[in-house]
């Protein structure tokens, strides 16, 4: 079959260039735009750095014990990252937003946090703090201090509204690459995964068509103290960053906000733990998971096909 003429647009966003192409038809322009502005919307009701986030409002402005109204953007996010927290066992928890700004990996500010402090910090975690009222679409949290951050799922939402979006427009064929998230429809492409520890080879080449694709690594943002490397990806149950069995975790899914979070929640719980909670989503919700990691020390690949379960 004959390769359509692709057409793409660029912008910034979620800290990283992203990228949207899609088949020249008559409104290619339009659509593209459209998929831009969707991406901002999820960014900009999502932003827990921007003090005037809907995110961040409600972060601030909440009452322990008190529904909190929130639009529908949001409550997506919170009904699926809280399914995933409770799955993960909260290996996967969006509550974690304040030690993440603590910690500062990535920020250019970062000062590695004394033990008391962060103790102080978790007391003001827990995804099982919060609790969602459907027919209200509000949220209830039962104590003060919690930050929500939507750093492991908010680039995989934006993507599966585009391609949601794609889809009602009856688009056949496309490409979405939000920093090294990605989702493809309609083609094969055949996508590279970098080694961690030496980026410029790859550690594999997986063929994608209508999936998603997501890797969560310590080589994302890292800084190096004392002899130490200190990822940023955050152990919720102790407050500092993952201690990994993987080097890195790369995750293929047809949904990117599973890719997403799962990339994340398997570097946490490591092989045994996270084909378990993939086994679980695909018993309870149809979707089917692969993965693909480097294991740290002997740094041999370990891989995973849920399809094939």
């Amino acid at each position: 079959m004959k390769k359509a003429k692709m057409r793409e647009v660029n912008f910034y966003a979620y800290e990283t260039y992203c990228m949207v192409r899609i088949e020249e038809r008559p409104e290619v322009s339009t659509l593209l735009a459209g998929c831009r502005d969707l991406a901002l919307q999820v960014e900009q009701t999502l932003n827990m750095y921007d003090e005037e986030s809907e995110l961040s409002v409600m972060c601030r402005d909440y009452r322990p014990g008190q529904p909190y109204e929130v639009s529908a953007l949001l409550y997506d996010f919170l009904d699926t990252s809280l399914s995933m927290a409770k799955r993960s066992n909260g290996a996967f928890d969006p509550t974690v937003g304040a030690v993440v700004k603590r910690w500062g990996i990535g920020s250019g500010e970062v000062r590695i946090p004394a033990e008391k402090e962060l103790a102080i910090l978790i007391n003001r975690t827990g995804y099982h703090h919060i609790r969602l009222l459907p027919d209200k679409r509000a949220a209830i949290i039962d104590i003060e201090g919690i930050t929500i951050d939507p750093g492991a799922i908010g680039k995989g939402l934006a993507i599966d509204y585009i391609i949601h979006y794609l889809k009602d427009y009856h688009v056949g064929q496309a490409c979405v690459d939000f920093g090294g998230n990605l989702y493809v429809m309609g083609d094969t492409y055949r996508i590279g995964v970098r080694g961690p520890e030496d980026p410029e080879k790859m550690m594999a080449i997986v063929p994608v068509k209508d999936q998603a694709v997501s890797t969560s690594s310590w080589y994302e943002h890292y800084i190096e103290r004392d002899g130490r490397v200190y990822g940023h990806l955050i152990d919720p149950a102790s407050g500092k960053p993952v201690e990994s069995e993987f080097t890195s975790v790369t995750v293929i899914c047809d949904r990117a906000i599973y890719a997403d979070m799962l990339s994340t929640a398997l570097y946490v719980l490591g092989a045994e733990k996270g084909e378990a909670v993939i086994r679980s989503l695909r018993e309870e919700s149809g979707i089917c998971v692969d993965y693909l990691a480097g294991r740290a020390g002997d740094g041999k690949i370990v891989s995973y096909s849920d399809t094939l379960k």
